[in-house]
Formats: C-alpha cells, structure tokens, sequence
C-alpha cells in the first residue's frame, strides 16, 4: 500500500464536536493537519504514531471493516461444544486480542512511515459532512501522491472518528484484510492472525492463561463414552504463568480441542512439559502396556472414510527416545518418543518436533494446509499404575525462524514455579467458568 496515505489517513480525526457542514469541516480539518505539524516536529515518530492511532481512529469500526465475521467463523466449531455464553465470551475475548495486534500493527506501520519518510503538504480539496457522517478529500505535494478520500463518522458522545479510508479506489481497511488474505479466508484459529498481526515468528496455540485456577483448561473437551469419567486436568496459575496439571490411575480421558494453522508454513512445534510419575513397563506398541506419562496430538486431517490422521508425541516410560511406531489397530495413532524414561523426572523440559518431517515419515508426503486441532492425554489405565505429568505453552514456529535459531528453550519460567501439589484434584465433568482472556 502507499504508506504516504496510510500515514495521512489517520491526521485528522482529534475529537470535535457539531462539525455537520461542509464550512465546519474545512475549519476543523485545517486546524487538525496545524496541530499535527506542530506535534511532528516535539514528538518521536512511535509517541507520535500511537497518539494519532488512539485519538484519530476508530479502532473497532476499522476492524469490523477489516475482519467482518472472520472470528466468528474461525470459532465456529467450537459452538457445538460450548454453551452459548460460552461460545459468544470466546468469540468476543478473541476478536478483542485481534483489534488489540491490529492497533499494534498499525502504529509500527505508521512509526515506520514517520521516521523514514517525507510526508509533504497536505491540502483539503472537498469536505462534506452530515449529522453523523463526513467525507473528506486529500491532495498532498509529496512525489507519487494520489488523491486521498477520508470517511469520518461521528460517534454517540459527540467525537469524530476515522471510519476507514479510500485511497484510489480501495479502502485502507481491505488493504490489509489483503494482506491477511489466506489466514481469514482459510479460517485458521484467531491466534495465527493474531500472531502475524504482531509480526512473531511464532504462534501460541495455548498457553492455558485463559482457564480458571484449579479448573479443566477452557474450551477443551472430551469423547462422549468419557463423558461421566473423572477428568483428571486441572490448569493452575502462579507467579504469572499457568500449567495444566494432570495425574491419572486409570480413567484415560483425552481432551481435544480445535487447532487450526498450516503445517507448511508453521512446521515447528514446541512446548514444555514435565513428569513426575511414569506408569511402569509402558511401552506404546502394544495395548496391554500403552500408557504415557503424557502425550501431545496433532491431528492434521482424515482419511478418504473419515479416520483421522494424528500423530500423537510421548513422554515414554520405556521406549528409546525417537522411536516412531504405531499400534497394529484400527484409527490409531502413530506416535513418536520426544523424552524417555526417568532421568529427567521431576524437571521441567522443552520439547521441540518437525511436523512436516514426521508426517512425511509416519503418513507419507506433505501434511494439507490446515489442521484440525490437538489432544492431550496422561494415562496408566493399561497398567493399572500412575501417572503425573505437567504441560505449558504449546506453540508452532516458521521453518525461517528454526533455521536461524530463533526457536530456543523458553522453559525457564516453569522451572523456579513451585507446582501445586495434585494429591487430590477432585472430580469435574463440567467445562471452566467464563474466562476474562484467552487464546483460541
């Protein structure tokens, strides 16, 4: 985009109050591109970008425009298996982590436009303004300047405000849906927008922040036939972070939940986890001895008569750290060893896969463009044991940003935690009240 214009459109837009002529108009914008001069020049280009974002734009107008009902859809499995309250706070808390990245973005965008860049005169060639509305015209003496036409709308307490802009043609607005073309258009989870948005080379899948203290993770859930089981998950806060505890001695219960960003461009999978308790003599490969201490699943799609394809990634109590195997039974996983054993019982450790890699090693070929979510489970029913077993920050990673080395242990946070002790976490069968954040 010009980013001459994405600098001019956000000028005008300071309160004002009665401005519903086109006379009031020229007065008011002539004395807001005068006051923008002024600041210009006394104030750095990001104090100066976010001051002219946070009083000039109306930020939820723009993202309406820009997103529409993108988050609603990205959320849309979910519906099924949240209450309506539910669903509409997850909708609502994800759109406002959204409209949050995008005003980030918008005043990185426009602090690189004033440090780097001669914005020039600006003159008002027409103004046009109702009760409630205005519409205003542009013309600039920097090089390459097109004619610019502004949309202002005034709100109920009497403000003006930016609603988005036009510049030849095209609104700012559907510049950057554009941009983010795929991600919307595909309906990967709010987190990836999110995500790019903020320009990471990462995405948080979860993070667990979003639950209750002393509750089941929020927005995860369970297969039917486990529906009157002892759901032995519980998600626990301490000095600013938050885990997802879990101790099982025979219930088996797995929770899933909807995940959906492409593989190919995010491949590297990375997480915390730590146990404490491994089931004796388990061993994956077979069902009489299939008990992990604790495992990740990634479920990338399904095959032509609607069995999943997943990978499910274990902490094993007796398998040699990266054994990739699969059980000979229908639907099942296959699954590869990320730690073993109990060397490093007790201790919080990263863990760090290659999707692509191991789907081209398990299924065959490239994973598709969009996955379908994941599982978590920690379970010793197969050998009427114990398990114990901790999970943080799951998170995938840009190939660019491995390669660079960019994808480091960030487990050090967990590591000065004193957990909360899980003797006995109680029974659920109910999901965690309404959150006040969280990351679909």
């Amino acid at each position: 985009m010009n980013r001459l214009w994405t600098l001019s459109c956000l000028l005008l837009a300071v309160p004002a109050v009665g401005a519903d002529d086109a006379a009031a108009g020229h007065t008011w914008l002539a004395g807001r591109i005068a006051d923008y001069n002024e600041l210009r020049g006394r104030l750095p280009a990001a104090d100066l970008a976010r001051h002219i974002i946070d009083e000039s734009l109306d930020l939820d107008r723009f993202a309406d425009h820009m997103l529409r009902n993108y988050v609603k859809k990205a959320l849309g499995d979910f519906e099924a298996h949240l209450d309506h309250d539910e669903h509409q706070s997850y909708v609502a808390v994800a759109r406002r982590r959204i409209v949050d990245a995008l005003r980030q973005r918008l005043i990185d965008d426009l602090t690189g436009v004033l440090s780097a860049a001669s914005v020039g005169g600006l003159t008002v060639t027409d103004a046009d303004f109702d009760a409630t509305r205005g519409t205003v015209t542009l013309s600039s003496d920097a090089v390459a300047a097109s004619a610019l036409e502004v949309r202002v709308r005034r709100r109920d307490e009497g403000t003006w405000r930016i609603d988005d802009v036009e510049i030849d043609g095209r609104t700012l607005s559907r510049r950057y849906r554009d941009r983010f073309r795929d991600t919307i258009d595909r309906r990967y989870s709010p987190a990836v927008l999110e995500a790019q948005l903020r320009q990471l080379d990462f995405v948080v899948l979860e993070d667990f922040k979003a639950s209750a203290d002393g509750r089941p993770p929020f927005g995860w859930r369970w297969r039917d036939r486990d529906e009157d089981k002892h759901k032995p998950y519980r998600v626990h806060h301490n000095a600013g972070q938050a885990y997802l505890a879990a101790k099982d001695s025979g219930g088996s219960v797995i929770l899933m939940r909807f995940a959906h960003w492409n593989p190919r461009r995010y491949p590297i999978m990375t997480w915390c986890w730590r146990a404490d308790s491994l089931p004796p003599g388990g061993d994956e490969r077979f069902g009489h001895t299939n008990d992990s201490v604790a495992g990740i699943y990634v479920f990338f799609s399904q095959t032509w008569i609607g069995m999943p394809r997943h990978i499910k990634y274990v902490w094993s109590s007796t398998l040699e750290k990266g054994t990739i195997g699969r059980r000979d039974r229908i639907a099942r996983p296959y699954f590869v060893v990320v730690e073993s054993g109990d060397q490093h019982l007790g201790e919080w450790r990263f863990a760090s896969v290659d999707l692509e890699d191991h789907y081209d090693r398990t299924w065959g070929g490239r994973p598709k463009k969009r996955t379908q979510g994941l599982g978590l489970l920690t379970d010793a029913n197969s050998t009427h044991s114990l398990a114990e077993a901790y999970y943080a920050d799951l998170r995938v990673w840009t190939r660019e940003a491995y390669e660079a080395g960019r994808v480091q242990d960030y487990c050090d946070r967990y590591r000065d935690l004193t957990l909360i002790t899980e003797a006995d976490m109680g029974s659920s069968t109910a999901g965690a009240p309404l959150p006040s954040e969280m990351t679909p």
